[in-house]
C-alpha cells in the first residue's frame, strides 16, 4: 500500500496507519507502523492476537518491537515469543522516562532542535497505552530539568540537563542487552556454559558474554571491568569458588548492576557466608540451570529485547 488513504490496520496496536509490505513468499504478515515500527508476524501468532489482547498488552508488544528496531532487528513475532513478551512486566517508570528522552533525541540535527511529543513512536518507546501516560512521563523529565513542552501542538525540547543525562545513559549502556557471565574457565564447565548459561540467557532475550570468548588486546582485568560496565546484568557462578567471581560480583553490585547468583548444588555447602543471603540458583545439570536462569531473568528484568526468532 502506498497512499495514505490505503493504509492498513496495524496487527499490533490496531491503528489505521500501517503499511503492509509484500511478504515475498513468507507465510505471514510483514508491516511497518509509525507507532510500533517494522515487524513480521506468523499466522499462528496473528490468530492468538485476534482473540483479544487489550490496550496494555498491545502496548507491551508495541514497545518490544520498537526496542528490537532500535537494536537493528526486524522481529519475527511467533506464538512462542509472543507469550514471553506478553508475560513480561511493563518497565519501571524511570526506565520509561529515560526511554522517552532517548527516543526524543533520535533524528534531532542539533542542540535545541524540537521534537513532537504527539508522534505515535513515543507511545511505543515508553510502553504507553495512551497519550496521557506519555505526557506524564514528559512531566517527569520536565521536573528533572531534562525536557519540556515548548509549543501548543506537541512541540517539545530537550534541555541542557537532558543532553547531559543522555551522555550518562550512553555511558552506562542503559539499552544494553548483554549479560556478563562470571565463572571459572575449567574445561569440565564448558558444557555448563554452552547448554546452561548461554541457553538460559538467550531464551530470556539477552546476549551472553563470557570473558574467554571476547577478542581484545587489553589487560584481562581491565577488559573484565570494561565488559561489566557495559552489561545490563551479571550472572555469577560460584562453582569451584574462584576468587575472581567474588570480586566481579562485588564490583557489579557496587555500580548498581543486577547480579544473578548461581552455584552447582554439590558446591553449595562451601559457599561463602556473605553470598548465602542471596537467592542462589543451586543447579544440578546444564538443562536445569538454563530453565531456572531464564525464569529468574524474566521475573526480575522481563523478557529481553533480543529475540532468537528475529
Amino acid at each position: 500500500m502506498s497512499s495514505d488513504e490505503d493504509k492498513d490496520q496495524c496487527e499490533v496496536c490496531v491503528s489505521q496507519n500501517a503499511t503492509t509490505i509484500p511478504s515475498g513468499g513468507f507465510d505471514g504478515i510483514h508491516q511497518n507502523c509509525p507507532r510500533c515500527g517494522e515487524f513480521k508476524l506468523t499466522g499462528t501468532a496473528s490468530s492468538i492476537m485476534r482473540q483479544g489482547l487489550g490496550k496494555e498488552r498491545r502496548a507491551l508488544l508495541s514497545g518490544w518491537i520498537r526496542n528490537q528496531n532500535r537494536l537493528g532487528s526486524i522481529p519475527m513475532i511467533t506464538s512462542e515469543n509472543l507469550k514471553k513478551v506478553l508475560a513480561s512486566p511493563i518497565p519501571p517508570v524511570i526506565e520509561r522516562a529515560n526511554a522517552l528522552l532517548e527516543e526524543a533525541a533520535i533524528g534531532l540535527k542539533g542542540l535545541g532542535d524540537t521534537f513532537n511529543i504527539n508522534e505515535p513512536r513515543f507511545l511505543a518507546a515508553t510502553y504507553s497505552s495512551n497519550p496521557q501516560d506519555v505526557n506524564y512521563l514528559l512531566g517527569i523529565l520536565r521536573d528533572q530539568g531534562f525536557a519540556e513542552a515548548k509549543k501548543l501542538g506537541g512541540g517539545s525540547e530537550i534541555l541542557p540537563g537532558g543532553y547531559i543525562k543522555l551522555d550518562d545513559l550512553k555511558g552506562r549502556n542503559a539499552t544494553s542487552v548483554n549479560g556478563f557471565v562470571a565463572m571459572p574457565f575449567h574445561e569440565d564447565l564448558n558444557e555448563t556454559y554452552s547448554d546452561g548459561f548461554q541457553v538460559g540467557i538467550l531464551d530470556a532475550g539477552y546476549e551472553p558474554l563470557r570473558m574467554d570468548q571476547i577478542e581484545h588486546i587489553n589487560r584481562i582485568d581491565d577488559e573484565i571491568i570494561k565488559q561489566i560496565n557495559s552489561a545490563k546484568f551479571i550472572v555469577a557462578d560460584f562453582t569451584g569458588h574462584r576468587g575472581g567471581v567474588y570480586f566481579e560480583a562485588g564490583y557489579a553490585l557496587g555500580i548498581g548492576l543486577p547480579v544473578f547468583w548461581t552455584c552447582r548444588k554439590s558446591d553449595m555447602s562451601d559457599l561463602h557466608f556473605d553470598i548465602r543471603q542471596f537467592n542462589c540458583i543451586d543447579w544440578q545439570t546444564p538443562e536445569d540451570l538454563a530453565k531456572r536462569l531464564q525464569v529468574r531473568l524474566e521475573a526480575v528484568l522481563g523478557h529481553g529485547p533480543k529475540s532468537s526468532n528475529a
